[in-house]
Formats: structure tokens, C-alpha cells, sequence
């Protein structure tokens, strides 16, 4: 209970940040060795992993958001001196984690899919996006970046109810209008 507030900032900094590093480099490590081993089987293997790895990103960003949370009430509650409300929490945050995880209802499945597919239909121009991006921020112009940044989340924001519910000749495109507002 007194760890961070015993230990002097930078060596408790280290000590907190050192792990979580390394841990970050482990994980990493999974799609190297993945990817080291598929690559054999052949190159449409290959290709297949190659797709399915900014999802496995996603699902890891969700994770790490519930996560974060579950990180943030354990600390409240321990900070007040109340463990038992820490313990709670961390019972609940499990429990909300691994059953945000899981579904067995087709329709779920089949909008994720579908979802899925349009983005990946679009994964060559998001890959283009991000490279112009990280071009513009290696030359010093982080405004240009910000603007186009900007630009496509007001776009995102516009164009997404008249995809997804239809307005005037637009008919309504669900979450396929959803994936083509955010890849438009």
C-alpha cells in the first residue's frame, strides 16, 4: 500500500514503466512469430494474417480500454483504503471483459462481417492515408496532418446518419453505410 508513495519519482517511474515496455514488445511478439510461421505455409496464408491483424489491433485497443477502467476503480477504491471495493471492482471488471468478448447470435456476427469486409475493401486508401500522414509529420507539418484529420472526422460525422438511416435518394445502409461513411 505505500509503494508509490515511499519510492522516489524517478526510480518508481522506471520500475512502473520498464515492465509495461517490455510487455508491449512481447505482445508484439505474437504476430512476428505468427507471421514467421504462416509466411511457409504460402503467400495468400500470409496475406490472410496480414488482414486480420488491424482487427486483432482493435480488439486488443478494446481490451485495454477495459483495462484502463478496471486499473482506474481498483486504484480509487484503494486509495480511499477500501479493499473490498477494489476486489468488487476487479470482479466486475473481469466479468464485463470476458462477456463483452463473446457473442452467439448470427446477426451480431453477420453485421461484424459486413462491417468488416466494406472496411477492408478500403484498407489500400486507409494505407495510403497513413503513410501521407506519417510523410507530412517527418517533414514539420503537423498542421497539415491536424487539418486532413479534422477534415475526415467532420466528413465521418456528416456523412454517417445520411449512410446509415438514408436522407432524400440515399437509402439507409445500416452498418454498411457506418463502414462507408468512415473509410469515405
Amino acid at each position: 500500500d505505500t509503494f508509490m508513495k515511499t519510492r522516489p519519482v524517478l526510480p518508481l517511474l522506471v520500475s512502473m514503466a520498464l515492465p509495461n515496455v517490455i510487455s508491449m514488445l512481447v505482445n508484439s511478439l505474437y504476430n512476428i512469430v505468427d507471421s514467421l510461421f504462416v509466411a511457409r505455409i504460402s503467400e495468400q496464408a500470409m496475406t490472410a494474417l496480414s488482414l486480420v491483424f488491424p482487427v486483432q489491433n482493435l480488439v486488443n485497443a478494446i481490451s485495454i480500454g477495459f483495462g484502463i477502467g478496471i486499473n482506474a476503480q481498483i486504484a480509487l477504491h484503494l486509495g480511499a483504503g477500501d479493499r473490498e471495493k477494489a476486489d468488487i471492482s476487479a470482479t466486475h471488471g473481469m466479468a464485463l471483459s470476458i462477456l463483452h468478448g463473446f457473442t452467439s447470435e448470427e446477426s451480431l456476427v453477420s453485421m461484424g462481417v459486413l462491417y468488416a469486409t466494406i472496411v477492408f475493401l478500403f484498407s489500400i486508401v486507409n494505407m495510403a492515408d497513413l503513410a501521407f500522414e506519417k510523410m507530412f509529420q517527418a517533414v514539420g507539418r503537423m498542421n497539415t496532418t491536424m487539418i486532413a484529420l479534422i477534415a475526415g472526422c467532420v466528413c465521418n460525422i456528416a456523412l454517417d446518419p445520411v449512410l446509415i438511416f438514408g436522407l432524400g435518394p440515399v437509402p439507409a445502409m445500416g452498418i454498411a453505410g457506418a463502414a462507408l461513411a468512415t473509410n469515405l
